[in-house]
């Protein structure tokens, strides 16, 4: 085989005229395989990135790496500390509340947040018979009188001991000083069972009329204060 170049005439061997021939065939091979696998890269950066047609997301950008497994980076602060548990009462309400219940309220809590929490006086409650303002203690038993109640005793258990009725707790027994209903504050006179806070007034007034109580049994001569009531609360008070 002979070719013409740059004006010469050159004898080409026959097996370069087919190493030629397949040196060309493997470059267009060659070259369509890279076209293809640049085209198949531009394909999938396409795909990982945000489709705005369809609103989706690149996964990789949707789910970043951890940077608390990068080196370098500060570890992420632990849960807070919990707060110290507050102190409560656990009290027992009964009577004429619209639920009666035992209910754990904070300490220093008084009866008108333990009747809130019971949802409240019912329409019969004698909500004048019980002392609202009462400090609550743990273990306290509490019954809220009905008007026309023939023994609106509101104070059964006093919670000293978390045991017993109020009759067994007396302020003596459990070294408590007694109540001195010559000189009792109308909040004093509302710890004594059955007493509220009208009747803790109507004391004060007879004393304040009639001049100090010369035995505790002169209590009685209190308008609404009769035998029972006396039995109820004599063990707490004094007249010293």
């Amino acid at each position: 085989m002979r070719i013409r170049i740059f004006g010469r005439i050159i004898a080409v061997p026959l097996w370069a005229k087919y190493a030629l021939l397949a040196f060309i065939a493997a470059a267009f091979v060659l070259a369509g395989f890279l076209i293809d696998m640049q085209r198949k890269s531009g394909a999938l950066e396409i795909g990982s990135s945000v489709d705005r047609s369809t609103g989706r997301s690149d996964p990789a950008q949707t789910n970043p790496p951890d940077s608390s497994a990068l080196p370098g980076t500060p570890a992420a602060p632990s849960a807070a500390t919990p707060e110290p548990d507050l102190k409560t009462v656990t009290v027992y309400i009964v009577g004429a509340v619209v639920t009666p219940d035992v209910y754990e309220l904070p300490e220093g809590s008084i009866l008108n947040d333990l009747v809130k929490t019971a949802g409240g006086f019912t329409e019969k409650a004698d909500k004048e018979a019980v002392n609202l303002a009462f400090t609550l203690n743990s273990g306290m038993m509490i019954k809220i009188p009905e008007i026309g109640d023939s023994d609106p005793v509101w104070l059964l258990d006093k919670g000293l001991t978390g045991t017993g009725t109020a009759s067994a707790l007396s302020p003596g027994l459990q070294g408590s000083p007694l109540i001195n209903i010559n000189t009792a504050s109308v909040n004093d006179l509302c710890t004594l069972p059955g007493i509220g806070e009208s009747t803790a007034l109507k004391i004060i007034n007879y004393r304040i009329e009639n001049g100090p109580f010369s035995t505790t049994s002169d209590i009685m001569k209190v308008n609404g204060i009769k035998t029972a009531r006396y039995n109820e609360i004599k063990n707490f008070i004094t007249v010293g």
